[in-house]
């Protein structure tokens, strides 16, 4: 609970949050056994934080004396416009399993549900595969191209190492 409470604006968010993650632990796919549960309940408790904030984030009009630096309407800056451009031929080199997840979820914007009947597994071995996904894409990305990012996790600007790199 404390490890939640440290993070949030206050007690009862804390303990929304840690509920919610009981929750998915006792609703979870028994086909794959944690082995770790600590690691997991701090991992879910970690990813439920920020989901929550992501809500926040698009739902809470900014205090008078902060300054919205996310350009107001969520548009991709040029720096992320241009790098998006290489995600496609990063997401053609991904194993089957992950480039379908990616590309289902991320890119023809299906849920995780959908996505997991489309392919005829589980939700929670979609979201997995997802996950895992994005972190390869993540690795091949950055190992072609150095990402600088702000404050708020947002691409700020990048350079090319065209000679690491297919696109």
């Amino acid at each position: 609970m404390g490890f939640v409470a440290r993070r949030v604006e206050s007690f009862g968010t804390a303990e929304d949050i840690v509920h919610d993650v009981l929750e998915r632990f006792q609703r979870r796919d028994d086909t794959e056994p944690v082995v770790d549960v600590d690691a997991w309940l701090y991992r879910s408790a970690r990813n439920a934080i920020i989901d929550h904030y992501r809500a926040r984030r698009f739902h809470d009009a900014l205090p008078d004396d902060i300054e919205d630096t996310t350009g107001g309407d969520n548009a991709p800056n040029e720096a992320t416009r241009e790098l998006s451009n290489c995600l496609r031929p990063l997401i053609v080199r991904l194993p089957a399993k992950y480039r379908t997840a990616v590309t289902l979820v991320d890119l023809e914007d299906r849920t995780h549900q959908a996505a997991a009947e489309a392919e005829a597994i589980s939700v929670s071995g979609m979201k997995s595969r997802v996950q895992r996904g994005r972190i390869k894409l993540r690795e091949m990305l950055t190992e072609c191209c150095t990402v600088e990012t702000n404050n708020l996790g947002q691409i700020s600007d990048y350079r090319s190492n065209r000679d690491r790199c297919g696109c």
